[in-house]
């Protein structure tokens, strides 16, 4: 076997941050959406993750116009490929009343994914242990009549561990076969294109997830 390897310096990512100011008052409670837009090399990235991406700008178009009591800051990350960059300086970059304010992050990746066999909705937390988003997230699937099943789930490996590590309440969205938790046979594969992303499957996390969100920060 051999190994060509290159090594890459001095190169920069970006993060693209959204702010929705409360309609009144200051020093309000902030709720995080978060998605990452990189993708690994050779890949498209249709899944991982425009998808993601896709949903945290259409909430972010739907929900400027409600009236809110709470500040939303949507974070769109780089770097996330190569270990959770983008979310561990956008995290580090927060000040200590910003964290304590910091009551929520519903971070999306994978959540469009076509393949027949990933029926379920997985809520990642870093120690596989509920709280505020994912309880939120299994009140709301039951309010709205969201079809998919929802499973908490233990894992790290998406940026709302960057979150959980500041002590923000995190989950990771993302779509897995239930049972398995295999993840779509496209993953980090040049087939992770378009033709295997489900515009129903994207409704139904934009749904969920803005709903979810909404009914922390409604006014």
């Amino acid at each position: 076997m051999t190994f060509n390897v290159k090594r890459i310096e001095n190169v920069t990512s970006q993060n693209i941050i959204a702010t929705k100011q409360p309609t009144k008052g200051d020093d309000t409670e902030i709720v995080h959406i978060s998605a990452h837009f990189d993708s690994v090399p050779f890949a498209a990235g249709a899944s991982d993750n425009a998808s993601g991406t896709a949903v945290a700008l259409e909430l972010a178009r739907v929900l400027k116009s409600y009236p809110t009591d709470k500040e939303l800051r949507f974070a769109f990350v780089g770097a996330e490929e190569i270990g959770l960059v983008g979310s561990e300086y956008y995290v580090s970059q927060l000040s200590e009343n910003e964290i304590k304010r910091s009551i929520a992050n519903f971070n999306m990746d994978m959540v469009g994914t076509s393949w027949e066999k990933a029926t379920a909705i997985y809520l990642n937390t870093l120690d596989g242990q509920p709280n505020l988003v994912s309880e939120t997230a299994l009140a709301t699937a039951e309010r709205i009549g969201t079809a998919s099943e929802l499973v908490l789930y233990q894992r790290g490996s998406s940026d709302h561990v960057s979150f959980h590590d500041a002590g923000i309440p995190a989950v990771n969205f993302i779509r897995r076969e239930p049972g398995t938790a295999s993840l779509e046979p496209y993953y980090h594969t040049p087939l992770d294109t378009i033709e295997h992303i489900s515009a129903e499957r994207l409704k139904e996390a934009g749904d969920l997830v803005g709903a979810s969100v909404y009914s922390l920060i409604r006014k």
